[in-house]
């Protein structure tokens, strides 16, 4: 009973096998270039799919990267006010050994609160503009021109406010005045 059931699978593939032939063969003219122009259109159609699925995955990520922009511009103005409180520490010595000692507690706590904000900005992507270096409008706006003979001319003399980046894209130029 095999043996039939195998050579009747065996006939069904050949006059299959046959059949495609003879329409191949057929349809040699027009047909045949319909299938390979719609073979053509379907193969463009993946691969322009494909293309849509990669784009749209790089703008989701780009998205992601900076959706936090404006809370962290808004955010600025406190890391500004902490950098601020910690370059105009009074000097505490005069004073009593309790009050001195409690003043420098605060100032701990003051440097730890700093050291998160900063610590929270770097996880965050924020970085601060160097300002070390010579000017570059890219990074920098200039407020000022003034004389120095420390710095040379062209190179950034003293800093008003310091610029941040996200990721690399400038979320605010640093502020400096610049030596001539």
């Amino acid at each position: 009973m095999e043996e039939e059931q195998n050579i009747d699978d065996i006939s069904v593939e050949e006059e299959t096998k046959a059949s495609e032939e003879e329409l191949l063969q057929e349809g040699q003219g027009d047909s045949c270039k319909k299938c390979k122009e719609y073979l053509a259109g379907w193969k463009r159609a993946q691969a322009d799919y494909q293309n849509l699925l990669k784009e749209a995955e790089r703008q989701k990520n780009t998205f992601a990267k900076y959706a936090n922009e404006k809370l962290l511009s808004d955010l600025l103005p406190a890391l500004d006010q902490f950098a601020l409180v910690l370059k105009h520490i009074p000097n505490v010595d005069t004073l009593p050994k309790e009050q001195m000692d409690a003043w420098k507690n605060w100032l701990v706590g003051v440097r730890a609160v700093k050291g998160n904000w900063d610590q929270a900005a770097k996880e965050a992507g924020l970085e601060p503009i160097a300002t070390d270096a010579e000017f570059d409008p890219t990074f920098h706006e200039a407020v000022a021109e003034e004389v120095s003979e420390e710095v040379a001319s062209g190179n950034i003399a003293r800093v008003i406010e310091t610029g941040w980046k996200l990721h690399g894209k400038v979320l605010r130029p640093a502020k400096v005045i610049v030596a001539k």
